[in-house]
């Protein structure tokens, strides 16, 4: 027998008698006065969790709608429940503007407690970390419609092979927009109505004007973002691999040209049917323009004869048909219907003279919609073969505008592609991140700066205008106030920019106790870590400059923050607990765990015994522990885990005794310090009060405090060694890009004063040879006249003799065998006579197109010899 569910009519008034109703696992259905009922089918094989909330409905005046069903369906096991939505029904209870706001449906345990339905240990994890904010900041760099929805809520693979597919693309896409200088245009696609123009027709509806539209803008789009990765990847072919995977997205689909042309010939650009549609639309048009002149002329006389009763001359469309705005106390002076009366000032009149007119103007209308109608029938029938390229193109198109939202918001981050490592390994790196920042702190301070930057802008171009008028002293002095406090405020945002950090794990380590004061980023060094983790899943780059590698976790679990209730009479310590437990049972060797203010909550003695339990269940593998945790903590006991164990490692927030505050930095491997004594004396505090806490404090911690600060000085040190190693690698990368550049600049110049000096031994060849042509005419002529040959000439033989002697050298400087020469080299081509350069190379036909001058030429490879003319 089935397990029925009392449901009282206190919590449930829509029940049918506003009695008791039934509700069992077998249907799951409630009976409501209208007959309407929602039925919740599962599968027979399928059992109902009856400690969980299965059912939140609500009703109003415009039907019956679901809100809420089973806030986890997974957890209680009604993956194929089917949902039925029942029928308008305003007069339900008996009255029609009666609302019944929600009925929830709650499952008791023996102990008559509802309980909540808990969120699993993963989906909780994102919310915490602020995922969400970081979905909405990748959409808002989407174009289209579908692609903002869809990237709403991130997808994170299931496997390591989809997370480095999803960053390959991405890649692609970044390398696409250094490429074209931005993205594709896809802000002109209504993807929305394309979908919405599919499903239409699938249901056998006629497509609207607008729709076929937005089918024709996806397809002509689609081809032509498609030639454009085409051209550009054969244009850097160095480059194909990176782009390959969008080339290869991009090559199926099918664009239809002529499908494309034919909705052009039929649809406007406004959405409306062309004339030239059809016949029988020309007609109708012809028909409609003709009487809506005859009523506008018509109009126009009335105008004209009563133009001191006539509040406004223009014609107004009253349901269709044309009126005269004339003023309430002169309508008598306009005979004809009423049509509508405004405020009470004016009345909408049509007049007896336009009522056959605008009979004719509905009938002519109607034949418009009538033939408008069977263009769009026709067209319809002609989509119809080709939905299913039309949804792979738009699927696609798509898709890119997600690929691309990706690879802007990471360009926009100067984010850098990760590297994933095997959690199995034995890499020596198990972790590295170098100058880390939270993706979030950074969007949140960039435009907070472009805000303060935009009002500086705004206050200073006031301030100007008010220096060019006269008596508006006291304006003016409000004024430059208001602009040094923008620019106070600009240059305080540009100074406390986001503070990165270095994490690198290495070795055995497995959990990192991380310490420090509050509020001296702590949490955020572990948000930061969590968010990169899932940012690489999803196929994000990192914020942090390279080389960013990282572990393909399967999972990323958090416990960060409070989790009070007091509904459940949970404390902050209960709360923890709880989160922890969810944690440890979906856990395992290969995922990441953070955790926040471990052990804290109750008594520090006990929180510390217990935090140093949990930390070492997680340094284990396999069920329950995890590749890698974090945690941050208060208890000192934690740091001393790291010189009995291994696998721990202590890092600390830094804190800046000269300013009293925290820096953000974090310091890798010293534990923190207590300070404070050390703030309560720059503050002021007595000196017999501090001596007396430092009696307490004890020796051994103060000699402790003094070593952990040598180690800060010591680690500060490094840093700026570090810091101005990397400079100067910086400075060295940037000088060797510039010698390569002028090697290569003085390279192009060498050939193109061969090129040169070529052009001219040509020219005076030629030269020489009319000359001995014009000589040799002359002794054909005359035998007796002795020859006399011209200095010029002799100085031009010895320079032609000179460059073939040169030719002779480059020409027998062959490449190596089976070597193909690329796009800008200089080559001799025999058959001409010169160098030339190489403007194209076709490896397939073993061919190259030269340009010698103004001269283009194709020869075979065969027929060329190069590296060329290597001597002056």
């Amino acid at each position: 027998m089935a397990k029925p569910l009392l449901l009282p009519a206190t919590t449930a008034p829509v029940l049918k008698n506003h009695k008791k109703g039934l509700v069992n696992e077998t249907s799951l259905s409630c009976s409501y006065p209208t007959g309407s009922n929602y039925h919740f089918r599962s599968s027979p094989h399928q059992k109902l969790a009856w400690d969980q909330r299965v059912v939140v409905v609500a009703v109003s005046r415009r039907g019956w709608k679901l809100l809420k069903a089973a806030q986890s369906q997974e957890r209680l096991g009604l993956g194929n429940v089917a949902f039925g939505r029942a029928t308008n029904s305003p007069s339900c209870f008996g009255c029609h503007d009666q609302r019944v706001r929600s009925v929830q449906a709650t499952l008791q345990e023996k102990d008559g407690v509802a309980l909540d339905e808990e969120k699993s240990a993963a989906m909780e994890t994102l919310e915490l970390l602020e995922w969400p904010r970081v979905c909405r900041a990748v959409a808002s760099f989407a174009a289209t419609t579908l692609a903002k929805e869809q990237l709403q809520v991130l997808e994170i693979p299931a496997t390591r092979e989809a997370s480095e597919a999803l960053l390959e693309l991405t890649s692609a896409g970044v390398e696409f927009i250094s490429l074209l200088g931005g993205p594709f245009e896809l802000g002109v696609l209504r993807t929305q109505v394309v979908k919405d123009c599919i499903l239409r027709i699938r249901k056998g509806m006629v497509v609207s004007g607008v729709e076929a539209l937005a089918v024709a803008m996806l397809l002509q789009t689609s081809g032509n973002v498609r030639r454009q990765v085409s051209n550009t990847a054969q244009e850097f072919q160095d480059r194909q691999s990176v782009l390959e995977p969008i080339v290869d997205m991009l090559g199926p689909m099918a664009t239809h040209p002529e499908l494309e042309k034919g909705i052009w010939r039929i649809i406007d650009e406004d959405g409306t049917v062309k004339d030239s549609a059809s016949p029988e639309l020309r007609k109708a048009r012809i028909q409609e323009r003709s009487v809506e002149q005859r009523l506008r002329e018509l109009f126009n006389k009335i105008s004209r004869d009563k133009g001191a009763n006539i509040q406004s001359e223009e014609v107004v469309l009253v349901d269709g048909r044309m009126c005269l705005v004339v003023a309430s106390d002169n309508r008598s002076n306009v005979p004809g219907l009423l049509l509508r009366s405004g405020s009470g000032a004016t009345s909408y009149i049509e007049p007896a003279g336009a009522v056959p007119l605008n009979n004719k103007l509905s009938e002519a209308r109607a034949e418009v919609a009538k033939a408008e109608y069977n263009v769009l029938s026709r067209l319809t029938d002609q989509l119809r073969p080709y939905l299913d390229d039309i949804q792979f193109c738009l699927n696609i198109i798509v898709r890119l505008d997600v690929i691309m939202a990706r690879a802007r918001y990471s360009t926009w981050l100067g984010a850098t592609k990760p590297t994933f490592i095997d959690t199995e390994s034995q890499s020596l790196v198990r972790l590295q991140l170098r100058r880390a920042r939270h993706p979030l702190l950074v969007q949140r301070h960039r435009e907070a700066l472009r805000d303060a930057k935009a009002a500086l802008k705004s206050k200073s171009k006031n301030l100007g205008r008010l220096k060019s008028r006269a008596g508006t002293m006291m304006a003016l002095q409000e004024t430059k106030a208001a602009v040094a406090e923008a620019e106070a405020e600009v240059a305080e945002l540009e100074e406390n920019a986001p503070v990165p950090i270095d994490v690198r794990v290495v070795g055995e380590t497995k959990v990192v106790a991380i310490t420090g004061p509050n509020t001296g980023g702590k949490t955020a060094t572990i948000k930061t870590v969590g968010l990169a983790a899932l940012m690489a899943k999803s196929g994000l780059f990192v914020l942090g400059i390279e080389p960013v590698v990282l572990p393909w976790f399967d999972a990323v679990l958090a416990d960060i923050g409070d989790e009070q209730s007091l509904s459940q009479s949970l404390s902050t310590f209960s709360g923890h607990l709880r989160r922890i437990k969810r944690i440890k049972e979906v856990s395992t060797g290969s995922s990441l765990v953070l955790l926040d203010e471990v052990g804290a909550g109750t008594d520090p003695t006990e929180g510390a015994a217990l935090g140093m339990a949990l930390l070492e269940s997680f340094a284990q593998s396999g069920k329950g522990g995890s590749y890698l945790t974090m945690a941050t903590t208060h208890h000192g006991e934690l740091k001393t885990l790291k010189y009995s164990d291994s696998r721990f490692e202590n890092a600390s927030v830094e804190f800046s005794e000269e300013k009293l505050r925290p820096t953000y930095k974090l310091l890798w491997g010293i534990p923190g310090r207590s300070n404070a004594i050390n703030i309560a004396e720059r503050l002021g505090v007595p000196k017999d009060i501090l001596d007396e806490a430092r009696t307490l404090y004890g020796v051994v911690s103060a000699q402790l405090s003094e070593v952990i600060m040598e180690l800060e000085l010591a680690k500060r040190d490094f840093d700026q060694d570090i810091a101005t190693a990397d400079s100067q690698i910086t400075d060295s990368k940037m000088l060797l890009q510039q010698l390569v550049a002028v090697s290569k600049k003085l390279q192009e110049n060498q050939h193109m004063l061969d090129v040169q000096r070529a052009d001219r031994v040509a020219a005076a060849a030629g030269a020489a040879r009319s000359q001995l042509h014009a000589i040799a005419r002359d002794v054909k002529s005359s035998t007796k006249v002795p020859l006399k040959v011209p200095p010029s000439f002799q100085n031009t033989n010895t320079e032609v003799t000179q460059v073939k002697q040169n030719m002779k050298v480059a020409t027998n400087s062959q490449a190596p065998k089976g070597a193909v020469p690329s796009v800008g080299d200089m080559v001799y081509v025999p058959k001409l006579g010169r160098n030339a350069k190489v403007v194209e190379v076709k490896t397939s036909k073993k061919e190259v197109t030269v340009q010698s001058g103004a001269m283009q030429v194709k020869v075979k490879l065969k027929e060329i010899q190069w590296p060329g003319l290597v001597q002056a």
